[in-house]
Parts: structure tokens; C-alpha cells; sequence
């Protein structure tokens, strides 16, 4: 079990469902402190609470799901498949990795998250800086020299 795209696997699911389970979180909050006041226009409230679950659940999200993708990429490597630098996956997935740790905003909406969800986004962040191939690699088996 020391296979890099197994771990990049484990590392982008991780990401994705700490977004799902922030998103539910915030749903369930917002369910519950504002569920006994009666508002007549509720949409705008609604369309707010899907703005304020977009801004905290994009980000770790989308450096989840690039990492999954990222994880392909490696397996392909590890298979031979060498040479395939996947330069714009991995600028998207280094991006959203900054994003989702606080380091960068898009459009002014940024939140630092600090703790396990910030190491996860930082770790895509190495990963994506190494590629598919140094990635594949680093947990190569290692065979004596005959």
C-alpha cells in the first residue's frame, strides 16, 4: 500500500468529503438557528445561504477533485507513461490548493482554514509543484543494484 496514486486517492477524497461535510454543517446550522423565523421573501435568504456554502466548500472541494484527477496521472506514470507534464491540471490543482488554505482569493473570497484542512490543500499544493512523475517515484519500490 505504498502506491503514490493510492495516497493522492486517499488525499483528494479526504478534501472532498471534509467539503461535503462542511457544506452539510453549514446547511444544517443555518436550518436550525433560522428555521422559527417566519420571512416572507425566503429566497434571498436561501440564495444567501448557498452563497455562504459556496465560499467555504468550493475551495476544498475543487483541490479535492483536482488531486483525484491529478492521482490518474500518476498511476499513468507509475505505468510507464512518462513525459506527460498535465501542466494545466496541475496549475489548477496548485491553485485551488492555494485557494482552499487561505493563501489566495478569487474574486475577494477567501477564507483561511486552519488545521487538517489547510495541510491537505498545502500537500496538493507539493504535489502539484512535483508532478505526476516524481510523484509516481517517491514511493517506488526500491530493487538492490545486480
Amino acid at each position: 500500500m505504498t502506491r503514490a496514486d493510492f495516497w493522492c486517492r486517499v488525499l483528494g477524497w479526504l478534501q472532498v468529503a471534509s467539503g461535503v461535510a462542511t457544506g452539510a454543517l453549514i446547511w444544517l446550522l443555518w436550518n436550525i438557528l433560522f428555521s422559527w423565523i417566519d420571512i416572507e421573501d425566503g429566497g434571498f435568504f436561501a440564495f444567501l445561504m448557498w452563497i455562504i456554502i459556496a465560499i467555504f466548500v468550493l475551495p476544498v472541494f475543487l483541490s479535492g477533485l483536482f488531486t483525484i484527477l491529478f492521482a490518474n496521472a500518476v498511476e499513468q506514470a507509475r505505468n510507464g507513461l512518462r513525459e506527460q507534464g498535465k501542466i494545466l491540471l496541475r496549475l489548477l490543482m496548485a491553485l485551488s490548493g492555494l485557494w482552499a488554505a487561505g493563501f489566495i482569493g478569487f474574486a475577494g473570497l477567501s477564507f483561511p482554514v486552519l488545521g487538517l484542512f489547510g495541510i491537505l490543500s498545502l500537500l496538493t499544493v507539493g504535489l502539484a509543484i512535483m508532478g505526476p512523475d516524481w510523484t509516481a517515484d517517491l514511493f517506488a519500490s526500491q530493487e538492490p543494484a545486480s
